[in-house]
């Protein structure tokens, strides 16, 4: 595992946001096979079957959502700690009227 700048973070962050959303989808509605047989007298039967073991993709989607909040933790805490270069905190710039 290596260490990340605050940038590198940001964008990874919005890499498994995304990938956290695809798996849900997966998870959610395409995560099975659907067949339908249509009979001569209208009956239909819809039989679906699932395509993925549920159990490996629900700890794929629980440790994507876990890295998630681990990062936003991490990159807070960070930000909290650093300094803005270049650029002193002035109250006087915001104009006050008297």
């Amino acid at each position: 595992m290596a260490q990340i700048t605050i940038n590198e973070g940001l964008a990874w962050l919005k890499t498994l946001k995304k990938r956290h959303e695809e798996l849900l989808g997966l998870r959610n509605d395409n995560a099975h096979r659907e067949r339908r047989f249509y009979g001569a007298s209208a009956d239909k039967e819809i039989v679906k079957e699932p395509v993925y073991d549920v159990k490996v993709l629900d700890r794929i989607v629980t440790r994507v959502a876990c890295d998630i909040r681990l990062l936003e933790q991490a990159l807070k805490t960070t930000n909290a700690r650093t300094m803005v270069d270049g650029y002193d905190q002035d109250d006087a710039v915001l104009g006050e009227l008297s």
